[in-house]
């Protein structure tokens, strides 16, 4: 599985190189610390606190309250007890206590009990951890990192909580997966004949499946002549 850490690094550099912003520059901004980025090259630790403060100015969805519903939606499929969750992940019987009251944790942490859950997870609570966080997902799915949006985890005998249906992308990461535009799928969005979208309070977000039947529906075979720019002749 890759380290929400790896994910966090990964976005936060996608951002600046998109925006041409540098690192001292929004370290001061947003945190008030100028050497922040400089600070995760040389292997920071990130607390979840810190990570949503920073993806809450990127725009893009925060980590802590998914995680805290993927892990309620896991103490009531399975009826586990939190204290367990608390003692087995963490060492500490408070932790689900602390997660509800906000408390921050390290993304590690959150690594290792979102890998202790999985691999005691059956299908059907799975599913219902996946429907607590779709639209606000965990890092996994995305949009703007360089890497390919995978599942959530996946560990050998594993199955994975975000499968390849429950893949959400953002306009900007969904046109390039088209080969269109953003604005393309702006208009699409006013005029109709785009592709299924979803909108979560105001975030707009398109599943992979979703698009891929949409770019199926339009294959063709041939082009008509018609439909040929005539070549230019110098």
């Amino acid at each position: 599985m890759r380290r929400l850490e790896d994910q966090f690094r990964t976005a936060l550099r996608a951002y600046l190189t998109q925006r041409g912003i540098s690192g001292r520059h929004f370290g001061r901004k947003v945190l008030g610390d100028p050497g922040f980025v400089a600070s995760l090259d040389r292997g920071r630790r990130i607390g979840l606190r810190t990570a949503d403060r920073v993806l809450a100015f990127m725009g893009e969805p925060t980590i802590g309250p998914a995680f805290r519903r993927e892990v309620e939606a896991f103490l009531c499929h399975r009826g586990a007890k939190a204290y367990v969750l608390g003692q087995e992940t963490t060492g500490d019987f408070s932790f689900v206590k602390r997660l509800r009251k906000g408390e921050s944790f390290r993304l590690e942490t959150v690594d290792r009990v979102r890998a202790w859950m999985c691999a005691r997870a059956d299908e059907s609570c799975l599913r219902a951890m996946h429907e607590a966080v779709a639209g606000n997902p965990l890092l996994a799915p995305h949009a703007d990192t360089d890497a390919p949006a995978g599942p959530a985890f996946t560990q050998p005998g594993e199955t994975s909580m975000m499968n390849q249906e429950g893949t959400y992308l953002s306009t900007r990461r969904a046109a390039a997966y088209l080969g269109l535009s953003p604005r393309t799928l702006d208009r699409y969005r006013v005029s109709g004949g785009g592709p299924d979208f979803h909108r979560f309070g105001g975030r707009v977000l398109y599943r992979k499946t979703d698009l891929e039947r949409w770019a199926t529906e339009r294959r063709v075979r041939s082009t008509p002549e018609g439909d040929i720019e005539p070549r230019r002749v110098a």
